[in-house]
């Protein structure tokens, strides 16, 4: 009974590090659960944001917003629609708050 009252140590981990290919961390933890909406849906999220989004290769998307920069890149459907339903919202906000000064 005292073993299970007693207070445990602590483990600190430190959150994975982003890929080179993933500096918005958005392939890593439930931080944003993906809906599986599909892909009409994820490129209808952002284009009512303003991004625009352009096709590279099979697994490459260019999404930038009303300016050229910054110029956002994703290499799978789950990043795009991560950063459609989570991030996406923030970065909106700040590029037209930067474009309106």
């Amino acid at each position: 009974m005292y073993a299970l009252t007693r207070a445990q140590p602590q483990t600190v981990t430190e959150p994975p590090r982003s890929s080179r290919k993933d500096l918005l961390a958005l392939n890593h933890g439930p931080a944003a659960p993906v809906s599986l909406k599909g892909m009409r849906a994820t490129l209808q999220w952002l284009d009512d944001l303003g991004f625009r989004v352009n096709r590279e290769h099979r697994d490459h998307w260019v999404v930038t917003h009303t300016r050229p920069l910054p110029e956002l890149h994703f290499y799978s459907e789950i990043e795009l629609e991560r950063f459609a339903t989570g991030k996406a919202h923030h970065y909106a906000k700040r590029i037209l708050r930067e474009v309106c000064q």
